[in-house]
């Protein structure tokens, strides 16, 4: 049941919004049952064959995060049972859709890690289902952070369905439907268009459809973010960003720390930072160097930034999919973030901005097309044609080339210079009460949104 279809948005959210005003009214635990129940109902409903499978998971992991008690063997082997069981239905179970299975997977294993010490207590039973298995979480992200989420699930105050909450969380929620209706999913015919045979493409219809799968990446799994940022906001709970104008970047380094950016966070803290870390220890145990200089050498480069940027990105790839063109879109970001790397460490002028912007973003086109196609000889025909090999393809000056170039132009305007929804939705212009101006603007925007969706176009990254 996905946000922007009509049975949740005419019929789940208006009965999970029902149930919160009615059960704030008898307290908070009440309204916590409320909300696990509707999560429950939700994934039920979408997944009913899953639901099992979230259930022992969930309650799998309680126990382990009670049964440590600060110990490394059964954190150790919480996080390796976790990534057994996503393992067995991303690769040896393919055909079985996943529908979020690595965004609660990974949001638990966070949890546990975040618990190894044995210094924060293990949350209660409720606060803990809420945390793993919240719906607007669920199926595409973002993965919650525990040090950041936990306390907000905790609280025993501040539940209420107020006029400021449902606000914010509304504008969040239909600004989100609008890149998904409005634009993800109508992209979506040009990009399928383009890669369904893409030794037949040119020139221009190459680009035309690696630029239009960018954006149809980032309209769709944005729009997802925003929708559920406003859905918990609604409730009062603040989910984290996910994106911050990434096309933006002027550096692969930056792009990360812009895309998807709970993912990164998680492989930052997880993977990235303990191996770079041991690796530091072992070049101090053994009187190597770990200084800047030390960095500048080649085997200093390769050991302590090549070894962890290659092995995180290596499981960016095998997360998104055991397949050879995902596997070359790993290492072509890992090329490019070592890249990036040399650069810093050489102490290098960085070049023009727009020159820096460019170049990421041609990384990133580049990566697109190995993340949409069927095969590596299907990336391979698309390269091809982007780089002439082809012709030029028909450029007369038609309505329907127009109209395309004009709507690609309009929404790189967006991507690039428009601000974030979040600075959008929390300027003052949205306080409480909400003007009859800004009132009537969010409607007529609910109901455009209203008359787009309906489609069955699923979240690109309900997949993953």
């Amino acid at each position: 049941m996905g946000f922007s279809g009509l049975p949740f948005l005419l019929g789940f959210l208006p009965l999970f919004l029902v149930g919160v005003a009615i059960a704030e009214r008898f307290g908070t635990d009440w309204t916590k049952n409320w909300l696990i129940a509707a999560s429950l109902l939700f994934y039920g409903v979408g997944a009913p064959s899953f639901l099992p499978l979230l259930l022992l998971s969930v309650g799998g992991n309680y126990l382990l995060l009670h049964a440590m008690s600060g110990s490394g063997r059964w954190a150790a082997f919480g996080v390796a049972a976790n990534i057994a069981v996503l393992g067995w239905f991303k690769y040896w179970a393919p055909e079985t859709p996943l529908l979020g299975l690595s965004f609660f997977t990974f949001t638990q294993i966070a949890c546990l890690l975040h618990h190894a010490g044995g210094d924060v207590p293990p949350p209660k039973a409720r606060d803990y289902i809420l945390f793993a298995a919240f719906f607007p979480a669920l199926l595409a992200g973002p993965i919650l952070n525990p040090r950041e989420m936990l306390p907000q699930f905790a609280r025993t105050t501040g539940w209420a369905l107020t006029e400021r909450t449902f606000t914010i969380g509304s504008g969040f929620f239909i600004i989100g439907l609008l890149k998904k209706a409005l634009v993800a999913d109508p992209l979506s015919t040009v990009v399928a268009a383009g890669f369904a045979n893409p030794e037949a493409l040119t020139l221009l219809s190459a680009w035309q459809a690696a630029m239009a799968y960018s954006l149809q990446l980032y309209f769709d799994f944005s729009g997802y973010t925003d929708m559920a940022i406003g859905l918990s906001r609604m409730v009062a709970l603040r989910f984290p960003d996910n994106f911050d104008q990434p096309y933006k970047a002027p550096s692969l380094i930056q792009y990360w720390q812009r895309w998807h950016m709970s993912l990164t966070g998680f492989l930052m803290t997880s993977v990235h930072a303990p191996l770079t870390l041991a690796i530091l220890r072992w070049r101090k145990q053994h009187g190597l160097g770990i200084d800047a200089a030390s960095q500048r050498t080649a085997a200093g480069f390769v050991s302590m930034i090549g070894v962890p940027v290659v092995v995180t990105m290596m499981l960016v790839s095998l997360w998104h999919g055991a397949t050879l063109p995902f596997l070359l879109f790993g290492l072509l970001h890992a090329g490019g973030l070592l890249v990036n790397h040399l650069w810093r460490v050489n102490r290098r002028p960085p070049p023009p901005l727009f020159v820096c912007i460019a170049l990421t973003y041609l990384c990133i086109l580049i990566g697109a097309v190995l993340f949409r196609a069927s095969s590596a000889r299907a990336a391979g025909a698309v390269f091809a044609a982007m780089a002439g090999l082809r012709g030029l393809g028909s450029v007369q000056p038609d309505i329907h080339a127009i109209t395309d170039v004009s709507w690609l132009a309009a929404l790189y305007a967006i991507v690039w210079f428009a601000p974030t929804t979040r600075q959008w939705m929390e300027a003052d212009r949205f306080a409480a009460p909400l003007s009859p101006q800004w009132a009537v603007a969010l409607g007529c925007a609910a109901t455009l949104g209203l008359l787009g969706a309906g489609g069955s176009s699923e979240f690109l990254y309900v997949r993953f």
